[in-house]
């Protein structure tokens, strides 16, 4: 950084702590450490790995400049807890530390107690709250607000968790929200260079004889209300003759799935489907069903412009917040009911105008929530948080 009249200052430095990095967060990286690399900031990612068993957060990657580290776990009753050896001393010559919004963290308490003797300062990156009320800990929760507002500066995930973080009693005015986003520009450029061929050949390899298609792709567990998924089908397939179904992903219920095809062939089970393997299938895609829970799989939606219905019974994540009803998908307030939420959709289904402007949001979606625009708000907040005062 600079001081006024290009005097030149030691180089600051910040460092991110995560328990690991899923492969969607890398491109995030890059373009941060070279958003603050022009701004006279240096940048160092330490991180973990998660165990070999522990297969919920799905494939992770190395950063080449990155500094991996050991994490030992810990049991609790029934929490988990976690400490990384090693975070005290890489970090004890930074000038922010960034640290993920965990109760289960132990490091964190550590960090914010230096900091108040005069250590780095400490920033939280995080949702605010447990978004997923059903698996959220009471005791994990009450310690999580009281000491989040301990932080120099809070890096939210959007404009949700923003507020959440406001509600906390924490100053709107050290609050940046990063907007959080993946890089969605493979998607998109794959979207626009698809040619009617190539829809065609999909079509054909999966055997699909419908005109009116829905998609669900996302992982397969509890929270994804599968069980409404298929039910909801089934009602929609009743109303809609044609009507076929695409799912794609992989996960702990995924024989819910495999037991609902049996005898169903209007419903195609393709399992995990990563990259670009997922363009055609979204082309051949009228809906996103999706009653459960929404996260960045909103922004799929938007790159392939294939609208997402969701439901206000499921616990969703921040990125729900993206989705406006009517604009760029819907959002059904069925009350855990599969006929409402299966009526809505073959209203729509029925309704090519609504669907033909909703994929007009969509496409504006896409635009607007780019990891381009996450990198720009996240380096900002650092900036920010770097120039303001210690407490």
């Amino acid at each position: 950084m600079m001081r006024q009249g290009g005097h030149k200052r030691r180089t600051s430095h910040v460092m991110i702590v995560r328990r690991w990095i899923p492969h969607y967060r890398g491109p995030f990286y890059e373009a941060l450490r070279s958003r603050l690399d022009a701004q006279g900031v240096k940048l160092s990612v330490v991180y973990g790995h998660p165990r070999p068993d522990d297969q919920r957060y799905g494939d992770t990657v190395d950063l080449p400049w990155g500094t991996p580290i050991g994490q030992r776990r810990l049991r609790l009753g029934r929490r988990q807890l976690m400490w990384q050896p090693g975070v005290l001393r890489l970090t004890r010559h930074a000038d922010l530390v960034i640290v993920e919004q965990a109760s289960s963290l132990l490091v964190n308490y550590v960090l914010l107690a230096r900091a108040m003797v005069g250590g780095p300062a400490v920033a939280f990156w995080g949702h605010g709250r447990n978004f997923q009320a059903a698996t959220a800990s009471r005791l994990g929760e009450a310690v999580k607000r009281i000491v989040s507002r301990r932080a120099h500066w809070w890096f939210a995930y959007n404009d949700l968790s923003g507020r959440v973080v406001r509600d906390l009693g924490y100053p709107a005015a050290r609050i940046t929200s990063v907007e959080n986003a993946i890089d969605t520009r493979a998607l998109v450029d794959g979207r626009a260079s698809l040619d009617a061929g190539d829809v065609e050949r999909a079509r054909r390899d999966l055997g699909l004889m419908g005109s009116h298609v829905g998609i669900y792709c996302g992982g397969l567990y509890e929270q994804k209300r599968l069980g409404a998924l298929i039910e909801s089908s089934h009602r929609i397939r009743v109303q809609i003759p044609d009507f076929e179904l695409i799912v794609v992903g992989d996960g702990p219920q995924r024989h819910l799935i495999d037991r609902a095809a049996r005898g169903a062939p209007w419903v195609h089970v393709l399992g995990a489907v990563h990259g670009q393997g997922r363009v055609p299938l979204f082309a051949l895609a009228d809906v996103f069903l999706l009653p459960g829970l929404v996260g960045l799989a909103v922004l799929d939606s938007f790159a392939l412009e294939v609208p997402l219905v969701t439901s206000t019974t499921a616990e969703h994540s921040p990125e729900v917040d993206y989705l406006v009803d009517g604009v760029n998908g819907l959002i059904v307030d069925d009350g855990g009911d599969a006929s409402t939420y299966a009526a809505a959709v073959v209203q729509l289904l029925n309704d090519r105008e609504s669907l033909a402007r909703l994929r007009a949001g969509c496409r504006a979606a896409a635009r607007e929530h780019t990891i381009e625009r996450m990198a720009g708000q996240f380096a900002g907040g650092i900036v920010a948080a770097l120039q303001r005062p210690r407490d």
